[in-house]
């Protein structure tokens, strides 16, 4: 057995106080990037930026405006000679 006593006291505080320090290291950053570039539903920027992309994409027009032609519904060319 070891000589000196056992102290529960005295064990785990140095992992308990860097846990502590990243924990707050990591808040202190989530509210820096999220004061940095959140924007309110409601910000008049966020119309400016968006508004062109939005129009456009619910006048159907654009890229999801597909035709079936364009993913492969062409009609297959018939072998001379097959029965149909």
């Amino acid at each position: 057995m070891s000589a000196t006593q056992y102290d529960p006291n005295k064990l785990g505080w140095g992992a308990a106080l860097v846990t502590c320090v990243l924990t707050a290291a990591l808040g202190f950053g989530a509210y820096t990037i999220h004061n940095n570039t959140y924007r309110h539903p409601r910000d008049p920027m966020a119309k400016q930026v968006y508004y062109e992309r939005d129009n456009a994409k619910h006048a159907g027009g654009g890229e999801h405006a597909a035709t079936g032609e364009s993913h492969g519904a062409e009609a297959a060319p018939k072998a001379e000679g097959a029965a149909h």
